[in-house]
């Protein structure tokens, strides 16, 4: 073995959308940390099979191997396995060795939603155009959202489908298993009309919520929030109204 240990930082094991608390199985988690990966990587998944090691790097969750996404020095991303909720230890393994023992739980519900620049929710029309401000991503069109439009809202966290589906595989592009818990969304403290939530095709981790932009919405900056089993996502996100 060469080089230092991997090392795990305080509440290092954070929610891969929010970054903050909330781990759920089947969803984003992120590992923030020293020594985590000799170098940077991403996953090769084959024939809809997740992977478990990138570069030599592994994730031990609470006895079962994590889907690992990405590695670096200081951070790994991966989906949270098949485990039990309550309490559950982590550990980070490479050539250099294993990391010490984190302790962190696991939710039924956790949900989140990615965001892009300015804090922005990570939303799309039905075609799939991003639902973001003007001039949000260099040589992109990006049109803002307007009372009334039907978008979709990507996070992580939504917990269970129906049907279930087995982790560490991709969500087949046939579409998606719904959520079997019902999921409210405000925007601006205005209800949505929550038009379906599920897995997203093709992806893995990754849930669509569906949803009508409140009519009585005025433009700006509109902070974002969802429900689900009683647990709401945290306030950052908003939306770009206009």
């Amino acid at each position: 073995m060469t080089g230092a240990a991997p090392s795990i930082s305080s509440n290092g094991v954070v929610n891969g959308a929010s970054f903050g608390p909330g781990l759920v199985v089947g969803s984003w988690a992120t590992i923030q940390g020293t020594n985590l990966a000799a170098s940077t990587g991403e996953w090769d998944v084959m024939n809809g099979i997740l992977p478990i090691k990138v570069n030599d790097v592994t994730v031990d969750f609470g006895g079962n191997d994590a889907y690992v996404y990405y590695v670096s020095p200081t951070q790994i991303t991966f989906i949270v396995p098949d485990v039990r909720t309550g309490t559950q230890q982590v550990t980070v393994t490479n050539a250099a060795g294993t990391s010490q023992t984190v302790s962190v739980t696991v939710d039924n519900f956790a949900p989140a939603f990615f965001s892009w620049p300015n804090n922005q929710v990570v939303a799309t029309f039905q075609d799939f155009t991003d639902a973001a401000a003007s001039g949000t991503f260099t040589g992109v069109t990006t049109t803002p959202a307007k009372p009334g439009d039907t978008i979709i809202l990507w996070g992580t966290g939504f917990g269970s489908t129906d049907p279930a589906f087995p982790q560490g595989m991709v969500t087949p592009t046939t579409g998606g298993p719904y959520n079997t818990d019902p999921v409210s969304v405000t925007i601006d403290n205005l209800p949505a009309t929550v038009y379906g939530a599920a897995l997203a095709p093709g992806f893995a981790g990754l849930y669509q919520v569906a949803i009508q932009v409140p009519n009585a919405l005025g433009a700006g900056n509109w902070p974002v929030v969802a429900t689900i089993g009683g647990v709401s996502s945290p306030t950052g996100p908003v939306l770009a109204v206009q």
